[in-house]
């Protein structure tokens, strides 16, 4: 017998209105059980040196409090979802699980705060603040039982910074641009200065700078000396020009001008002639200097090959990671822009027991970048049982005593570190942050990790359902 479907017109043509609706959120719902089993006090100690620290706190007894709850739960829901600060505040007034977690109804007089203020208490978390918020995740889902510090896994992953593919053709295009903006900005501010004294021609460096952009893969080494000559020459003088225009003045006058103006002028006069000469160099040569910038707004930059298939160069900062049995990822400081793997090994073992103090080490975990003897046999000092540092086939010096089978379960444990990585740079900016200067995009990557801690623990924490509910 087969039902058709009835329709129903009810409430077409009718405008909505405003009205009171009740929302009861469940206590098995996952936000709530996760709000019931972080440690509130732990975090608040940790970010309290910071929030005291920060200069606008101090205006803050002029109005509104600080609600140190409310921000900090918007805080952690930001890192668990990757929202931005708008998507944020909308949502957060929106969703009642959200607000709950947030601190309603455990905060005198709840408000949800502005995205303008969200952006403010995020920016007075510290790098190292940030870092130890997400490690101490880690310390808690050990003392819950929904993680082990017994048996770890490390690597180290590439967070690529928010710049452009750093090409001479790009770079010298980019500092043409800057050279304008100072030019247009010192035109504009300091009447003294006749647009004739400034002039730069942006077109003719739009038009070099395509002539590089076009050019055939099949080019000849000649021919791409040539057409990068050609463009270096047309942005040489007019920066040159202007760094000595701005060379010219007095600072009581610089000071006097747009942010943006001084943020431009400070990337002109510190980093222009530089540049210029090594690219200048480069074309003499052949070869990049080592100390080439890769970036003219960002100085902890480092360039990768970590041998991808669709990538062959990352630009960025590195991180360490180190996953504890069940799935928990504790990331080590990064003391370095590149933390070299064999070089990084023994200090963030040395690291990671410092926040386990508890915890021994059972069994550790390394692919072939951080194979040495001095890192093998500091790691059996530490009396660890099964010490897996993978060994590179060309080496004769086989110092680690394990099994084949050892070999076998350790290698095939390490390569599980991959996917975690892999889903906390999709869940967080630990893949390529958003963030415009060198500390943010440092404490991006910490927050990634953070983020993804929290998502692993309300999965541990959600008791899956009997079989019998199910049928």
């Amino acid at each position: 017998m087969c039902l058709e479907m009835s329709i129903c017109d009810s409430g077409i043509g009718i405008k909505s209105f405003s009205q009171t609706i009740s929302i009861k959120v469940p206590e098995n719902h996952p936000l709530l059980i996760l709000a019931n089993q972080l440690p509130w006090d732990s975090m608040y100690e940790l970010i309290e040196e910071d929030l005291k620290k920060s200069t606008l706190l101090n205006m803050l007894h002029v109005g509104r409090k600080l609600k140190s709850r409310i921000h900090l739960g918007v805080y952690l829901l930001q890192k668990m979802y990757d929202f931005t600060d708008r998507q944020t505040e909308q949502l957060l007034r929106d969703n009642a699980a959200y607000q709950i977690f947030c601190g309603y109804g455990v905060v005198d007089k709840w408000h949800c705060p502005d995205h303008t203020r969200i952006e403010k208490f995020r920016s007075r978390l510290g790098p190292a603040t940030q870092k130890q918020l997400a490690n101490l995740l880690c310390k808690n889902a050990v003392d819950l039982g929904i993680a082990d510090p017994c048996d770890i896994d490390i690597d180290s992953t590439v967070q690529e910074a928010n710049m452009t593919y750093p090409t001479d053709a790009k770079m010298l295009r980019k500092l043409g641009g800057i050279a304008f903006k100072v030019a247009n900005g010192l035109i504009k501010f300091i009447p003294t200065i006749k647009p004739t004294e400034l002039f730069i021609d942006m077109k003719a460096i739009a038009s070099k700078a395509r002539s590089c952009f076009f050019l055939k893969k099949k080019a000849s080494t000649e021919e791409k000396s040539r057409v990068l000559s050609a463009l270096l020459e047309v942005v040489s003088e007019p920066v040159i020009k202007t760094i000595n225009a701005v060379s010219s003045f007095r600072q009581e006058e610089v000071v006097k001008l747009p942010w943006a103006i001084k943020r431009a002028i400070e990337q002109l006069v510190a980093h222009g002639e530089s540049y210029l000469l090594s690219v200048r160099n480069f074309i003499e040569t052949g070869s990049a200097e080592a100390t080439k910038r890769l970036s003219f707004h960002l100085d902890q930059v480092a360039c990768f090959n970590k041998k991808k298939e669709h990538k062959k160069y990352e630009f960025g900062r590195a991180f360490q990671l180190v996953r504890l049995a069940k799935n928990f990822l504790f990331v080590a400081k990064c003391t370095d822009v590149r933390m070299d793997d064999k070089k990084s090994l023994l200090s963030v073992v040395d690291e990671y027991e410092a926040c386990f103090v508890r915890g021994k080490i059972n069994s550790i975990a390394t692919d072939k970048g951080y194979y040495g003897i001095n890192n093998v046999n500091r790691l059996i000092k530490k009396k660890i049982p099964l010490v897996g540092v993978q060994i590179p086939a060309n080496t004769k010096d086989n110092i680690a005593l394990l099994s084949d089978e050892d070999k076998v379960i350790l290698s095939n444990r390490r390569a599980g570190i991959e996917p975690l990585i892999g889903h906390t740079k999709q869940g967080g900016q630990l893949g390529k942050s958003r963030m415009k200067n060198d500390r943010n995009i440092e404490s991006s990557g910490y927050a990634a990790v953070l983020g993804f801690n929290l998502r692993q623990f309300v999965r541990a924490l959600i008791k899956p359902k009997p079989k019998s509910a199910l049928l």
